[in-house]
């Protein structure tokens, strides 16, 4: 079994590329589920309304993450 080794600065990159898609998917919802709701079925709407605070719940996880790894790295300003 392979070893999994902690590394502050790969967990820094992995947290911000989580914050991205997450904040991507959360517009793509958004705009899905409001705007151009007439556009889309009934389906895709009640999709996007629950996928809407599953990405704000994985922003905030990538968040934490990315604080934890700066907190590793002696940056305490970070925030």
């Amino acid at each position: 079994m392979a070893q999994l080794q902690f590394n502050a600065r790969q967990t820094l990159v992995i947290s911000r590329i989580t914050m991205l898609v997450a904040a991507l998917a959360m517009i793509a919802t958004i705009v899905m589920a409001y705007p151009l709701a007439e556009r889309f079925s009934l389906g895709v709407q009640i999709t996007a309304h629950l996928l809407l605070p599953v990405a704000a719940g994985l922003f905030k996880l990538g968040y934490v993450v990315r604080l934890a790894a700066h907190h590793t790295l002696g940056n305490y300003s970070a925030g």
